[in-house]
Parts: C-alpha cells; structure tokens; sequence
C-alpha cells in the first residue's frame, strides 16, 4: 500500500468500479472475488459504478453473481440509466435520439419515452457500440453539423479484456466529435454523478466509504469529486505518463484493503 493517506480510515462502505477491478472482460480477477466475498462476510455494504453501458444493471449484476459475488441490480448503476437520466431532464420526451450503443442504451433512452431516429434528430448519445460503423459515423455526423445535442456516457479510451485492451466508448466519441466538431457532455466518470447515485443508495458517510477503481482519469478524479476515500488498483489498464491526481491508496489487489 502507498499513498498520501498514513491508515486507512474505517470502512462502512465500498463503491467500486467494475471492469479491471472486479473482472477483466469475461474473466473474473480472483483477488477482487475474495475481497468482496470478506466484505459481505463482515457486512460491509458495497455498490457498484460502471462507465460500461453495454448491460443493464441486472445483466451485470447476474455477471458480478455468476462469479461468486453476492450482487443484487440496485447496487449497480451504469452509463446507460445515468445518461437517460441526464438526458430526460434536459430535453421533452418529444426529442428524436439517435443512438450509437448497444442494446441495453438504446432501452434506457426509450424508457423515457423518447424516439430513436437516425433522421430529424435532435440529441446524439454515444456509448460503447461493438458495431461501429463509417455509416453510423456519418450519421452522427450529420446530426451533430444539423444542431443535434451532443452526450456520451463516457471517454474512456479502452477497457481491459482478458490479457490484453479493447477499444472502449471513449475511442467511438473522440471519432464522432472530430468528423463533427462538437464537444459532447460525458455523463458517466470522472464526474461524480454516479459515485452520488451509488453513496445515496448505500446510505453511508462519504469519509468512511471507500472509491475503487483501476484508473486515475476516470474512477480516482470521480471518488475525489465526491468527497470519497479513493482506491487504486494495479490489475487493469495500467497508468502511463504524468498522472492528474494521487489516489489516497494504491494497491496491488484488493486483499490488500482491511474488510471490516
């Protein structure tokens, strides 16, 4: 352990990410399963904040269960609810969305009533989309130069898979802005909404729940944000160049953190 902080604090909560902290793609990381496994064992509640808006919350937690972490769909929120949240409050259920995503984004927008529309549009929301296409790009594109709004979940520019990268959302949003000129607002980390919704839904003091994360741009700048204790964890993508911040604690896994 390293950081600024001398002692832990004492720990009534954990808000943690997901990919390369808890799992890497399809492959649980073992270390993480232990810990969390420690922290329901001493009934320290935890919750779940993902960039990642590819799944619903109750496909990840059904993912998070599968691998021996007891999770149920409230503890989790994603890019995906977060965005349609953000985006219903801003714009009348009347607004034509054009989304770049996968299912579980598309659902969240229409749950809101919205009509999704790749012509006429007047909001753009962009997630991670495994079937990015030059024509979906182009459509965007149009959209955006029209006078569409501009949203992405999230810049994170790659996630850990297996033992290796795959590109992430981030990478579909920087495309799309630089066709069309635009700046889109990211709704999901380093801002601190999400940590909020997660902190509210645990009902515990920010200064005794901890922030995990594997990144310092998105997960620490987030937990910093919010008030939390922040957490680094050396298992997913690995940190280069000059870092933005210092976590409170770094490790090199998170058997390393006290359970309770």
């Amino acid at each position: 352990m390293t950081g600024k902080t001398p002692m832990w604090p004492q720990i009534l909560g954990v808000i943690s990410d997901l990919d390369g902290v808890v799992y890497r793609g399809a492959d649980p990381i073992p270390s993480a399963v232990q810990a969390f496994q420690r922290w329901h064992r001493a009934g320290v509640p935890y919750g779940f904040v993902t960039n990642n808006s590819t799944r619903t919350s109750a496909e990840f937690a059904s993912k998070i269960n599968s691998m021996g972490i007891p999770v149920a769909a409230t503890q989790i929120v994603t890019t995906a609810e977060a965005t349609a949240e953000v985006v219903a409050a801003n714009h009348p259920a009347s607004a034509r969305v054009f989304v770049v995503g996968a299912a579980a984004l598309r659902d969240a927008i229409l749950s809101h009533g919205f009509t999704i529309a790749d012509t006429a549009v007047d909001v753009v929301v962009v997630g991670l989309d495994q079937s990015f296409t030059y024509q979906t790009l182009g459509l965007a594109q149009a959209a955006l130069l029209a006078g569409a709004a501009f949203y992405g979940t999230n810049a994170d520019p790659m996630l850990p898979k297996g033992n290796g990268f795959e590109p992430g959302a981030g990478s579909i949003l920087r495309a799309i802005a630089v066709a069309s000129g635009k700046t889109p607002v990211i709704i999901g980390k380093p801002g601190r909404q999400m940590i909020d919704i997660g902190l509210a839904r645990l009902g515990t003091p920010r200064e005794a729940t901890l922030m995990i994360g594997d990144q310092i741009d998105t997960d620490i700048i987030a937990g910093k944000a919010a008030g939390l204790p922040t957490v680094l964890v050396n298992t997913g993508v690995p940190q280069t160049g000059p870092r933005q911040t210092e976590p409170d604690f770094e490790v090199d896994d998170l058997t390393e953190i006290p359970h309770g």
